[in-house]
């Protein structure tokens, strides 16, 4: 069961919380909110009557309460201990008179008694820490604090393991270590590295990263979720203000509430894409599909043909270039029916714009080789015959580019939807988005009720991302996936439903 965070935010981010029994790290440059939502997660446990650890490597008890007079924890519970222990030079009993890192408090209290401290050394650390167990929380501020033992790598990772045993399975605690990030653009291995050690994010059961950027002037903080294994976690970047109760996380949602939502949308038949959009495309609306020339953009447009037909709708297409008659006929008679019957009943209307299909069937209309099939006239005889139909436009940027400049291709957008359509109809305009100017771009994506982008990563693996919508998960990058049975093509679902698969 997840343990509740005190944000509510994170625990939406993380599935409910953080993963009990488990260590996660949080990890940021000084100032960033680490120590405060260390306390903050401490304090919805004292909050729940549980009972809570602060270990401080950095700050004494008096030093904290300042650090943390202006926000409502209660530093003085009954259910809270607050200790502290750091690396001093001084004298154990076994150095014969030499100066030594020894573990003391911050207070200055020795570990031993009397003139000795204990060295400070893994052993002795958690011999001193034993006397807390056990807790239902606890928070090590900071790991960056224990790193004073030595360079040795392997010495600090038997530490760090030391630690994370001792809390989860000792203690029987859900744990919170913080750590200092002096790089934060390091990587290893697509993990973000921590200054203290790669020991510690890659011992702990999560990460959770914690910044600073001046945006436009200003200083924002942000925080995102690196890593938190077996947790279909949200990825997406949030930004970090300060209130209260500590830390306050947003945007806690992305898209618009109440009237700004619309109620009816088109199923795109891909569950994982229909629940990453809110529904599928909004019906009456236009979506935009952006590819990279290398991810595929047709199975989501079969898909939604074939969803078209069976609402009894009309469908026009510019097709994509790229598509030869041939084998968009054999896909369309395939999935959606007979291309050439739905053409003579006046359900399928082809606009070919490339001038590479045979005019020779009802419905084919070829703008470039007739000088009286302008576009304007094309599209007003669709509208005649699709009579009562509503009707789903699907075109094809690219294919328009050969005979209509950026201005008429505007021009026809506007015009399609004052003259030729009403709540009932829906459009998709996809393009690669190399072929086109910036300008050209903006103006699809403006004008564009719901916008999607999908390509080709570096590795191979094809991603679909929501990039504008009313509502579903804005931001949010998926994974794209194909399958032998139908709909052919499955979609990552967003963190947190079914596991982000279907």
């Amino acid at each position: 069961m997840p343990v509740e965070t005190g944000s509510e935010t994170l625990d939406t981010i993380l599935g409910g919380g953080l993963p009990e029994g488990r260590t996660v790290l949080a990890t940021g440059g000084p100032g960033t909110g680490k120590s405060t939502l260390a306390m903050q997660y401490l304090q919805a446990g004292l909050d729940a009557s549980e009972d809570c650890v602060y270990i401080s490597t950095e700050q004494t008890v008096d030093e904290l309460q300042d650090s943390f007079s202006d926000f409502a924890f209660d530093l003085e519970h009954e259910d809270l201990t607050i200790t502290s222990l750091h690396a001093t030079t001084g004298y154990t009993v076994d150095t014969g008179g030499e100066r030594e890192l020894t573990l003391e408090t911050l207070e200055g209290g020795q570990m031993l008694g009397g003139d000795y401290s204990a060295p400070f050394e893994a052993q002795y650390i958690k011999k001193y820490l034993e006397q807390f167990a056990p807790a239902d929380r606890v928070v090590l501020d900071s790991v960056s604090g224990l790193s004073a033992m030595g360079e040795n790598q392997d010495v600090f990772r038997r530490t760090i393991l030391d630690m994370i045993r001792l809390f989860n399975g000792e203690f029987g605690a859900t744990a919170l270590f913080t750590a200092e990030e002096s790089q934060s653009d390091i990587t290893r291995d697509s993990v973000k590295a921590v200054a203290a050690s790669d020991a510690v994010q890659f011992n702990t059961h999560g990460v959770i990263r914690l910044w600073r950027e001046v945006i436009d002037g200003d200083t924002h903080r942000f925080i995102e979720v690196v890593k938190m294994r077996g947790v279909d976690h949200d990825t997406r970047v949030h930004e970090v203000t300060f209130a209260d109760g500590g830390v306050r996380i947003s945007p806690r949602m992305r898209t618009h509430p109440g009237e700004f939502v619309p109620s009816n949308y088109m199923s795109t038949r891909i569950p994982g894409l229909d629940t990453l959009t809110g529904g599928g495309i909004v019906l009456g609306g236009a979506m935009l599909l952006e590819h990279d020339g290398q991810a595929s953009p047709h199975s989501i447009l079969t898909n939604l043909m074939v969803e078209a037909i069976e609402r009894d709708m009309a469908i026009a297409i510019v097709p994509p270039v790229e598509l030869p008659p041939k084998l968009l006929k054999e896909i369309i008679d395939d999935r959606v029916g007979d291309m050439y019957e739905m053409m003579a009943n006046d359900r399928f209307f082809l606009i070919d714009f490339a001038n590479i299909w045979q005019n020779t069937r009802r419905n084919v209309f070829k703008p470039v080789e007739h000088q009286s099939d302008d576009p304007e006239t094309v599209f007003g005889t669709i509208d005649d015959r699709r009579g009562d139909r509503p009707i789903l436009t699907i075109i094809n940027v690219e294919a328009q580019l050969p005979m209509l400049d950026d201005d008429k291709l505007r021009q026809m957008r506007f015009w399609e939807e004052e003259n030729l359509f009403d709540a009932r109809d829906t459009s998709l305009y996809f393009f690669n988005e190399e072929s086109m100017t910036d300008e050209l771009a903006a103006f699809y994506q403006n004008s564009a009720w719901q916008s999607l982008k999908t390509w080709l990563s570096d590795n191979g693996l094809q991603y679909i991302k929501l990039e504008k919508a009313p509502n579903g998960y804005l931001g949010s990058t998926r994974l794209v996936e194909y399958t032998d049975e139908e709909p052919y093509m499955q979609v990552q679902n967003p963190p947190g439903v079914d596991g982000g698969r279907e």
